[in-house]
């Protein structure tokens, strides 16, 4: 045997003993590393591009994605409507789930819980077109159903009624008032308003609205439940959306140029009727109201040419090519403005705790629950 051929048998001798070695360690003695999942409550399974010390005032709440949610006044936990149709109770810190009830999963649309978390609003469509609303009660786990062709419906602040608008036919809607432990309905008034919303942010009064479009004409009327009296707030305004502050004497309210582009949002005191600007490329369901009525927080959208968006239905069809989202918070008085956090996240449907410790929104990009320390 040649000297040249001994050190290749060496040399491959050698190159085994070094495999089978490290294929030992790898498989018997190295630890693998510990990993956070995205299942586990706390976790942000998105590209943030935070700092650490963010990171930990920004945490996942739920681990699934959600329709709706809000704060027990009770306990202070979460109630949430799950992707799933289940309804739950968690911890603010993503601990402690406990199911509550369930609905059918299918079809279900526009979500909404009342702010003590007593009802959950859901709105259902069958595979054959057939729309119905429900309310689930979360203390007593039950079900109501309310009347056939409800076009809309919206609970009042206390959780304790809810806002009916009823197609009767073509040309007319009859607005009415349930009240969800008896069942006693009141009439209130009709309206030929077309693509009616109801939202009822006081504990007297419904505002009446159109369904946002950039391409269409939005009006907004306040109806007053004792004396059943309307009176119009906004109106002939295209893209029109709002969010009535908690005393209802200011509205945050968004609209655009009659092609639909150049948004912007705005709050009114429907009082003196003052107006006031806010700069920032958003929509006022991506706000918060704080308790004095002149703070908001919001979710502000990154991009490059916010005017040339169609809005808001760019936004609901989900057409937005952003980079990123801050959370400001916004002094009206003042006009100071205070960014909290940036990241690469979509809030909306956000809501404060009872002591305004935390803010709560839904990430448009998983739909997870989440929550920022304040």
């Amino acid at each position: 045997m040649s000297k040249a051929k001994k050190i290749l048998i060496i040399i491959s001798v050698m190159l085994m003993i070094t495999f089978v070695a490290v294929l030992v360690y790898y498989l018997f003695f190295k630890k693998p590393p510990t990993a956070v999942t995205p299942s586990e409550p706390g976790f942000i399974d998105i590209e943030t591009g935070i700092s650490e010390q963010e990171r930990q005032r920004l945490i996942a709440v739920t681990e699934e994605s959600i329709l709706g949610a809000a704060v027990d006044s009770e306990n202070g936990k979460v109630v949430y409507l799950a992707l799933d149709g289940s309804i739950n109770k968690i911890n603010s810190d993503g601990m402690e789930k406990t199911r509550i009830g369930i609905i059918s999963p299918d079809g279900v649309g526009e979500v909404s819980v009342s702010k003590g978390g007593k009802n959950v609003l859901a709105r259902l469509t069958s595979q054959s077109g057939i729309v119905k609303y429900i309310v689930y009660n979360t203390q007593k786990n039950s079900l109501k159903s309310l009347p056939e062709r409800t076009i809309s419906a919206s609970l009042d602040p206390a959780g304790e009624n809810v806002a009916v608008a009823v197609s009767k036919n073509f040309s007319s809607t009859k607005i009415s008032a349930i009240n969800l432990e008896s069942g006693k309905e009141t009439s209130l008034t009709s309206t030929k308003i077309p693509d009616l919303v109801l939202d009822w942010h006081s504990p007297e009064t419904i505002a009446l609205k159109t369904r946002p479009s950039g391409l269409a004409f939005g009006i907004l009327y306040d109806l007053n439940i004792k004396t059943k009296k309307t009176t119009r707030l906004l109106g002939n305004k295209n893209g029109l959306t709002s969010l009535f502050s908690p005393s209802s004497k200011k509205v945050l309210f968004s609209e655009t140029s009659e092609d639909g582009n150049n948004q912007s949002i705005g709050a009114v005191d429907t009082a003196k009727g003052t107006r006031q600007g806010i700069g920032v490329f958003t929509l006022p369901e991506k706000c918060a109201w704080f308790s004095d009525d002149r703070t908001l927080i919001c979710a502000a959208i990154n991009v490059k040419n916010p005017d040339s968006y169609l809005m808001p239905d760019d936004y609901y069809k989900g057409r937005i090519k952003f980079s990123s989202e801050d959370i400001l918070k916004i002094n009206l008085d003042t006009g100071q403005t205070q960014k909290l956090i940036n990241g690469v996240f979509s809030g909306y449907n956000l809501f404060l705790s009872q002591d305004e410790s935390y803010l709560f929104f839904i990430n448009k990009i998983d739909g997870r629950l989440y929550r920022l320390t304040l």
